[in-house]
């Protein structure tokens, strides 16, 4: 019987990718929005020259990675001034999935994090 609640590790950056961390805990445990893909695209204040070079999307829900994102494009939002979404496809089989990037997170007050960009 496979243990449920196993620990999947702490995840590192092996590959040297180009990752942004988005923060998705409240919209996430809430369900404001109707899937985690929904969760996590819209409505970002971020440097979009940034965004725009990273090789994957991280939603972060309390420290553990949730969902990983590879983003086809990133434009302004039409509904909200100054904030960012992304179209892209969730990529559901992800080694990502589950483990814990507290280590480098932390308690943060910005929902955005870069790594390697």
């Amino acid at each position: 019987m496979e243990e449920p609640f196993r620990n999947y590790g702490l995840f590192e950056n092996k590959k040297n990718e180009k990752i942004l961390c988005l923060n998705v805990s409240r919209t996430y445990l809430l369900c404001e929005r109707p899937t985690l893909y929904e969760c996590t695209r819209k409505y970002w204040r971020l440097n979009g020259a940034h965004a725009q070079n990273a090789d994957l999307v991280f939603a972060i829900c309390h420290g553990y990675i949730v969902g990983v994102f590879k983003p086809n494009r990133w434009y302004l939002s039409e509904r909200y001034i100054g904030r960012w979404e992304f179209e892209g496809k969730q990529i559901e089989d992800s080694p990502y999935i589950l483990m814990d990037i507290s280590h480098l997170t932390g308690k943060r007050q910005n929902p955005v994090m870069y790594i390697n960009m």
